[in-house]
């Protein structure tokens, strides 16, 4: 196995399942990291943000960071392709993970496929592995097969449609992170979130920390430590440049924040491998 990738991993669908889907006890995806997997043979079911999803052979599931995983029964058969990858890990590319299809996902986690489908994503799946499990591996390879996976998720994600109930307090938040992946390079003010959601600052807040366990300002400081490292990593614009397109009062300041956030300066990140 591959230990020398970072940010990156997969289960060996041979050696069982991953170990957050052997207990029953509540379990939340690490922030800034996402999970695809794809059931080969046997069924689960399984409690996400407090809905209930069977897992049935071809269905593909999508979990993004900070959802509330509880397994609830699975069958002695059951297999599944799983991989993981952090956002820090294709800080090289374009943002692959558009905003409408990460609403979607959270509104639709699981979905079955037709054979055909499943088919495809498992060969997916199955190259990844087996160049993720050749020691001497180049980290961007592995970068390059996770691309074209990503980019075959949006595809399927992009004609789909959802129709789940949801809580106010769910909606405000499912809301709040579209818009934030629409405007956190723009605006940084707990204010216009809210004006948009047509509520006040401090009910958006509050309801932010209660639904994700995060502020208001963890998560812009999430959002927009994504976009310098995409920016830090795709382009060669300069430190002033990317402090002005992600809207901050000047260089010193964005030195500042990043150093806060990563512990070392922007420069430094660059330069890093």
């Amino acid at each position: 196995m591959n230990k020398n990738i970072t940010h990156f991993g997969m289960t060996d669908p041979n050696q069982g399942l991953p170990p957050f889907m052997l207990t029953d006890q509540n379990w939340r995806t690490p922030i800034g990291r996402v999970h695809f997997l794809l059931v080969t043979q046997g069924c689960a079911r399984m409690e996400i943000d407090g809905h209930q999803h069977s897992l049935d052979e071809n269905t593909f599931l999508f979990l993004l960071p900070n959802m509330l995983i509880r397994t609830l029964s699975y069958s002695h058969d059951l297999r599944l392709h799983n991989l993981f990858f952090d956002f820090d890990f294709i800080t090289d590319f374009p943002l692959l993970l558009k905003a409408e299809i990460s609403h979607k996902a959270t509104y639709a986690p699981s979905f079955t496929t037709d054979t055909r489908t499943a088919n495809l994503l498992r060969r997916y799946f199955e190259f990844i592995y087996e160049r993720y499990a050749v020691p001497e591996c180049n980290e961007d390879i592995i970068k390059g097969l996770l691309f074209s996976l990503i980019l075959e998720v949006n595809r399927l994600y992009t004609h789909k449609t959802t129709s789940v109930k949801i809580s106010r307090p769910d909606e405000i938040t499912d809301r709040f992170f579209y818009l934030l992946h629409r405007h956190c390079k723009k605006e940084h003010n707990a204010a216009f979130y809210a004006g948009k959601l047509c509520i006040s600052d401090k009910h958006l807040m509050r309801t932010i920390r209660k639904k994700t366990g995060q502020t208001f300002h963890f998560w812009l400081s999430d959002f927009l430590m994504r976009e310098a490292k995409l920016l830090l990593k795709s382009t060669d614009r300069s430190i002033q440049e990317i402090a002005e397109t992600l809207n901050f009062p000047n260089s010193s300041f964005f030195a500042r924040f990043f150093r806060k956030n990563e512990g070392i300066a922007p420069l430094q990140f660059r330069k890093k491998k």
